[in-house]
């Protein structure tokens, strides 16, 4: 099972978010994500919002969709605004595609000292829209599969 989360910008906050999630919740499914732009560094409050529940994303990289294009997947999974639209001339087969739109907790103009809480709500969004796709699509794919 090959999931690719896919998200319109970076690369470097929600999209790392929900595939070490989703690689959290099952270690044998191959979990990627990859960005439109992708930037050169991973965002700070995403890693330290994953390690408050105890996933460490610091290491990880930035990706570029480039990186995925030709490679079949059994879901592609678009996370940001716009993503859904842009993603039409990407050479990225799958057998299912799916759009989760998650507020881009970067673009929030609150105080830097409380942006620290809009990133907890997007990661425990992802987490809960992640939980009941892995529990109630992925597990019942990969029973049929048996």
């Amino acid at each position: 099972m090959k999931v690719l989360f896919l998200c319109s910008g970076s690369n470097s906050c929600r999209s790392l978010m929900a595939e070490a999630i989703l690689q959290d919740l099952d270690q044998s499914i191959e979990v990627f994500s990859a960005g439109l732009h992708p930037e050169p560094q991973i965002d700070l409050f995403a890693i330290k919002v994953m390690a408050e529940i105890g996933i460490d994303i610091s290491k990880k990289n930035t990706k570029s969709y480039l990186e995925f294009e030709g490679l079949p997947v059994d879901y592609l999974i678009t996370l940001c605004e716009g993503t859904k639209d842009k993603i039409t001339s990407i050479n990225i087969p799958a057998r299912h595609k799916i759009h989760l739109g998650f507020e881009d907790p970067r673009k929030s103009d609150i105080p830097e000292e409380q942006r620290i809480h809009t990133y907890r709500n997007i990661r425990d969004e992802i987490r809960n829209e992640l939980e009941y796709f892995y529990n109630f699509i992925l597990m019942t794919e990969l029973e049929v599969q048996k």
